[in-house]
């Protein structure tokens, strides 16, 4: 249809976030390694696919990898570092069934379960990571190197003719 420049998100690393840590019954600080292989063996499918096509299209259409995988599990690893204050609950919802935020002022809401420090958290619900995260993840991927977003960086995409 015309696009010559494409830019195709891995998946992140969903046996992390706070969903799948509660019903696997994880210790705080722990991941689920049955799902982040799974996650890890289509990620590298989709790399391959990528360059694949790459190779095909030749100079008619260029598609980046962007790694957020790895970009995340570095946030996880290094959280502090990045200003956060909580790397595995979310500061929506609470830990446990039913992960729901409620709004204040909700008629059905038999309680709110907000943290006061959005900023603090990595992850805002039991599925997403807070704005703050999602900040780092997309300057990462906007300007890092080729382990983050392959053949090169989203800066580099938009700049190449």
């Amino acid at each position: 249809m015309g696009a010559r420049k494409l830019i195709v998100v891995g998946v992140g690393p969903l046996g992390c976030i706070p969903f799948v840590r509660a019903f696997n019954l994880l210790p705080s600080g722990k991941c689920s390694r049955r799902v982040n292989a799974l996650i890890q063996a289509y990620n590298h499918r989709l790399k391959l696919l990528l360059n694949r096509l790459n190779q095909e299209m030749g100079p008619d259409a260029i598609f980046v990898f962007a790694n957020s995988y790895d970009v995340f599990m570095d946030i996880l690893a290094n959280y502090r570092r990045f200003g956060f204050e909580n790397e595995d609950e979310p500061c929506c919802g609470g830990y446990f069934p039913p992960f729901v935020c409620f709004q204040r002022g909700d008629a059905n809401a038999t309680a709110s379960a907000l943290c006061d420090y959005r900023s603090k958290y990595v992850f805002w619900d039991a599925y997403h990571p807070t704005e703050d995260a999602n900040l780092i993840i997309a300057k990462q991927l906007v300007d890092g190197d080729e382990s983050v977003s392959f053949p090169f960086n989203i800066r580099q995409l938009y700049n190449c003719n």
